[in-house]
């Protein structure tokens, strides 16, 4: 598999690392990075093997969303909005319905999408000191089209929490809430996550991929439904006044006119 902003690892027998690389947009969820993840997921639910590590290159594991994208939104009709919301919707969709184990490696800063994608994980591994975040109130938004999967991850409290507020919190907090499973010192992360990934040499591979469907079609179900409305609440979010001055604020680099002084 040849990708520009993907580097795509057999690491053993049964893992496939895959590594965000586009470092210079801190590995935002642009386009190409979507349909390349997009493409990816395809092959590697195809293939013989049980896990997939997500890791990433760069300061930044994933700085979510494609900021400068979700401005050409302001001015597009509707059902663009919608074409082009469906474009992550359906990537996240795919993502949580791939029969591999995903585990996470968070070495860097992550913020909207990218918990996004840290929620989907079936585990995840952090370094400390870095910042975590659902920053879209700031903006006048509402983390749509990742809310199921964070939902299901954090519960319904702590989603209010941290999407209304939008605070930064550290990965001690991300334990607590349920989004992080594992933290370490970043000169040790990678050995640990090697001793994680030989616990599963000895199970059968199909018995992996056919114990994770299990616990899937026991739990409440994220289909099609769900993402649609995702996908209709973020267009609806974008037709607001307040995600014309949060998105605007953001790009003259003032504060919104909600922040009173």
């Amino acid at each position: 598999m040849n990708f520009k902003k993907l580097i795509v690892t057999k690491i053993n027998n049964i893992t496939t690392e895959i590594k965000l690389n586009d470092p210079d947009v801190h590995n935002a969820l642009t386009l190409d990075i979507i349909n390349e993840l997009s493409l990816c997921v395809d092959e590697l639910s195809r293939d013989t093997s049980s896990l997939i590590l997500i890791s990433a290159n760069g300061k930044s594991f994933c700085a979510g969303g494609d900021l400068s994208w979700m401005k050409k939104q302001l001015s597009a009709p509707r059902e663009n909005r919608i074409k082009e919301a469906s474009k992550l919707a359906d990537l996240l969709l795919k993502l949580y319905n791939c029969p591999k184990t995903i585990i996470g490696k968070v070495e860097g800063n992550t913020f909207g999408g990218g918990v996004g994608i840290m929620s989907i994980c079936d585990f995840v591994f952090s370094v400390k000191d870095i910042k975590i975040a659902l920053t879209e109130a700031k903006l006048g938004l509402i983390p749509a089209t990742i809310s199921p999967y964070v939902v299901r991850k954090i519960g319904e409290k702590n989603s209010i929490h941290l999407f209304t507020s939008a605070k930064i919190f550290a990965p001690e907090d991300g334990v607590k809430f349920g989004l992080i499973d594992f933290i370490y010192e970043k000169n040790e992360i990678n050995s640990k996550i090697s001793e994680f990934l030989d616990s599963f040499k000895n199970s059968a591979p199909n018995s992996i991929l056919q114990s994770k469907k299990l616990v899937r079609d026991l739990s409440y179900p994220i289909n099609q439904n769900i993402v649609d409305l995702t996908i209709n609440k973020l267009a609806d979010i974008w037709d607001t006044k307040e995600a014309e001055e949060g998105i605007n604020a953001f790009f003259n680099k003032k504060k919104p006119n909600w922040i009173k002084e």
